[in-house]
């Protein structure tokens, strides 16, 4: 008799393991067919769960990574994306804190094409940190995009510590960068304020501060990742 509860006792472990080792198996491509079947485009997109979660059962997950390349997210084209999100529900569609990364980001805004090398976020789903950094080569591009949008032909954009060094007909001139009203403007120390990366009313992200090196321009913003993923799934 003990020897019978024994080899039951060992079935029911043993088959249970198996069970949830073969949850995410069958759970990831179901996940990341949805998320195609959603309105997400990516070249490749993979979906991935814990092994051993036991909120799978109940139609949640305490961890779901996400990754892709070529990933379209409302005006912005994300070439590497690896973000998990934490606390997700698969009912309601709801997570509780996203953490990750961003690579090769190019963000159409304010009538220009901003890319980044990449964007850090962390944080709760609809307060998220995002950090970006815009290495010196396209800080320079953005500038003078942006100020031959506004008839500011420039000779030439150089970085250094604290702003830049610009030259307009051969004359060098001083600026800085800041963040106003939620957007990332240029000041020379001559002439008008030149907008170089502003979110639309509707967009779920805002920047709030910057910084400029000599290797690049880095702004923190926030992010409601929440909109976002809306956003990228229903285009």
């Amino acid at each position: 008799m003990f020897r019978i509860l024994g080899f039951l006792l060992f079935f029911v472990v043993v088959a249970g393991a198996m069970l949830f080792l073969a949850v995410p198996l069958v759970v990831n491509p179901m996940l990341t067919q949805a998320l195609r079947d959603m309105g997400v485009q990516a070249d490749d997109l993979r979906v991935s769960v814990d092994a051993l979660d036991p909120a799978l059962l109940t139609g949640r997950a305490g961890h779901v990574r996400v990754q892709g390349t070529d990933v379209k997210i409302g005006r912005a084209t994300v070439g590497t994306l690896d973000l998990t999100l934490s606390d997700v529900s698969f009912i309601d569609r709801t997570f509780g804190t996203v953490n990750g990364k961003l690579g090769d980001v190019a963000v159409s805004a304010g009538g220009i094409t901003a890319s980044a090398s990449e964007v850090d976020v962390s944080g709760p789903s609809n307060s998220a940190v995002a950090t970006g950094h815009f290495d010196s080569q396209e800080s320079a591009d953005i500038v003078k995009a942006a100020a031959k949008r506004v008839g500011v032909p420039l000779d030439n954009a150089e970085l250094v510590d604290g702003g830049l060094r610009l030259t307009v007909a051969g004359l060098p001139i001083g600026a800085d960068i800041s963040v106003e009203g939620g957007a990332l403007v240029l000041q020379p120390q001559i002439g008008p304020q030149i907008v170089l990366v502003q979110p639309a009313t509707s967009d779920p992200w805002r920047l709030e501060d910057a910084y400029v090196t000599k290797s690049g321009i880095t702004v923190r913003g926030r992010v409601d990742a929440t909109r976002l993923a809306t956003g990228a799934t229903n285009p």
